[in-house]
């Protein structure tokens, strides 16, 4: 048969053929969509079943909470005292965080502490002056607040008595009233919150702000009603987010490895850059200087004299008298900007140095004159104190007419276990020595009389 004309061997595979090759590709493709699908699916119920039996085995076992425990202390439990009474509410701001319950009221270890409809500590007051009544309006963080005192022993407390005094002398008729406005936990961010929110509408008189080396961040504390705690969170995640997770028990549990993980290094980690709330990160830095700058600013638009409190990072009383105290550079830093901003204060370096006027005498050699540590209120601390006074009585002598190196010989032979990490936060003595030198300034200045 001769060859069909319209025909050649180039010519591809017979359509049947074609047809046939396509439907295998569709089917092996389809396939291998399937396989995908399934994988990921069985992936995504495992990973799921796996968070969901670590979310019930941590909540049976408690682990939260029997983390805490481990970690309770007596400060601590103060600590959970004050907030299981509800002396904080949360607060929507992202910033701000939490502050202080309206009306609240709690004792803790003989302390009283009270909560004003002002958000202040102390008793109640009305938003109207009284006549001839003048307000000293106090900033700050727990130690303007007043951890552990009374509130007429907190700095701004022992400000307004020193005031009322003088005023009675001169029979003036004024009177000068304490309003606390510190909050535990803030850092000077929250602090200008505190003041725009709360502060400026209480019509102050003068405006004090107690400023402390650890309020250098911009990180700060969530507050966790059920453990009675402020706590940390470090993941970067916005804060309404990680307000949000924290009822999650494993997102608990990651923030506290991650936590351990950041602040395992070899220094402290308020000194380890790698940690976000470190006083020496260069983005915390420039975050208080504009806090600072714009409280000084909306105290002169309103016309209130702001006075600075610069209060060093509270250690040991020997470690602040070395010269290469690692927190020194810190307190350099504050006061130079406080230069800048051209703002009145006092630096309380000296003082806790051990010099009770406050005037550091550690570069020309002065010896120290009084025992800064007999002002920590820790309970361990102050059980040596009692331990030390009793020995003074029992050899004849009066503890108060002892100088520094006197008092310090007494500790010697404690029985007891003196806290490596004490709470350093201060006694009602310890806030009254610190009005003393901070009055004195302020006299100079003539913002008090």
């Amino acid at each position: 048969m001769a060859p069909n004309p319209g025909s050649s061997h180039e010519e591809g595979p017979a359509p049947g053929l074609t047809q046939a090759a396509e439907a295998i590709g569709t089917k092996l493709g389809s396939e291998r969509k399937r396989r995908v699908r399934r994988g990921l699916t069985a992936s995504i119920f495992t990973i799921a079943g796996l968070t969901l039996l670590a979310e019930l085995t941590l909540r049976v076992t408690d682990h939260r909470q029997r983390t805490f425990d481990q970690t309770v202390n007596r400060t601590i439990q103060r600590w959970v005292d004050l907030t299981t009474a509800g002396l904080f509410e949360e607060l929507p701001d992202p910033l701000r965080r939490y502050a202080m319950r309206p009306g609240a009221e709690a004792e803790v270890d003989g302390w009283t502490f009270r909560v004003t409809s002002h958000r202040t500590r102390g008793s109640d007051f009305p938003l109207e002056k009284a006549p001839g009544e003048k307000r000293i309006l106090a900033l700050g963080d727990s130690y303007c607040f007043g951890l552990w005192c009374d509130e007429d022993e907190t700095l701004v407390g022992h400000l307004a008595r020193l005031a009322n005094e003088r005023e009675a002398e001169l029979g003036s008729g004024v009177t000068w009233r304490a309003v606390n406005l510190g909050v535990p936990g803030y850092h000077v961010g929250q602090q200008l919150a505190a003041l725009v929110e709360d502060g400026l509408a209480l019509d102050p008189d003068l405006v004090v702000l107690y400023f402390n080396t650890n309020d250098l961040e911009q990180e700060g504390f969530f507050l966790d009603a059920d453990l009675g705690v402020l706590r940390r969170d470090l993941l970067p995640l916005p804060t309404a987010l990680r307000r949000m997770l924290w009822s999650s028990h494993l997102y608990g549990w990651i923030v506290l490895q991650h936590r351990r993980a950041l602040e395992a290094g070899p220094i402290p980690p308020v000194l380890d850059p790698r940690v976000p709330y470190a006083f020496v990160r260069e983005d915390n830095l420039a975050a208080s200087r504009i806090a600072i700058e714009e409280i000084a600013d909306r105290c002169e638009r309103a016309g209130v004299p702001l006075f600075f409190v610069d209060q060093p990072h509270l250690t040991w009383q020997g470690e602040l008298q070395d010269p290469d105290w690692p927190f020194l550079p810190l307190v350099t830093w504050t006061e130079e900007l406080r230069g800048e901003l051209g703002l009145p204060g006092v630096n309380l370096l000296g003082l806790f140095r051990g010099y009770a006027d406050g005037v550091d005498r550690l570069d020309a050699g002065g010896a120290p004159d009084f025992l800064l540590d007999t002002y920590v209120a820790d309970e361990g601390i102050q059980a040596a104190v009692r331990w030390a006074r009793q020995r003074a009585s029992a050899e004849g002598r009066d503890w108060n007419e002892l100088d520094y190196a006197e008092r310090f010989a007494l500790f010697g032979g404690y029985p007891g276990e003196i806290p490596a990490t004490p709470d350093f936060h201060l006694t009602g003595e310890g806030y009254g020595h610190l009005a003393r030198v901070t009055y004195a300034a302020l006299r100079a200045e003539g913002v008090l009389p």
